[in-house]
Formats: structure tokens, sequence, C-alpha cells
């Protein structure tokens, strides 16, 4: 992988390419925001409320482990408890 120079960027910042990886990840964080959100709106359907939670409780495990929440920080409670239960 070529590694390009950026000049823009504080002295000695190098960036890379995207990598297919890259938007996969990106992909996933996207993935989890609407769940999240969708879990939280949803206030008649307590079945489809628990299709998406189940949902992003999955894809949080692998976000997880790639470290996404050592670094972003879940500010809705109800949200942040449910991560919280699932360590």
């Amino acid at each position: 992988m070529d590694v390009v120079h950026n000049d823009s960027g504080p002295q000695g910042m190098r960036n890379a390419p995207a990598s297919a990886d890259a938007y996969a990840a990106l992909g996933w964080i996207e993935e989890f925001s609407e769940l999240a959100r969708l879990a939280i709106d949803e206030e008649d359907d307590e079945a489809l409320r628990r299709r998406y939670e189940d949902e992003l409780l999955r894809r949080a495990a692998y976000l997880r482990a790639a470290g996404l929440f050592d670094v972003v920080e879940i500010r809705h409670p109800a949200l942040r408890a449910m991560l919280a239960d699932t360590r």
C-alpha cells in the first residue's frame, strides 16, 4: 500500500488510501447507529424493538472488539446501560 504525504496536516502526518476494510467498518458503524435510533424510537411494537436491540447488540460485540467503545462515548442513558449489561 502506498503512503502519501499530506502537506495540509501536522508535520510528519501521513495518510494512506482508504481500504475496503475501512469502508466495511464505516458500514457497521452506520448500521449500529441506525439500529440504535430505531430501538430507541420504537414505542409501539415490542417485538420489533426487541429485534432491533438483538441486532444492535450483535453488532456491538464486534464494534467493542474493534475498540470503538474505547474512543466513543454512548451518551443516550438507556442505550449506554444496554451496552454495559452485555459486557
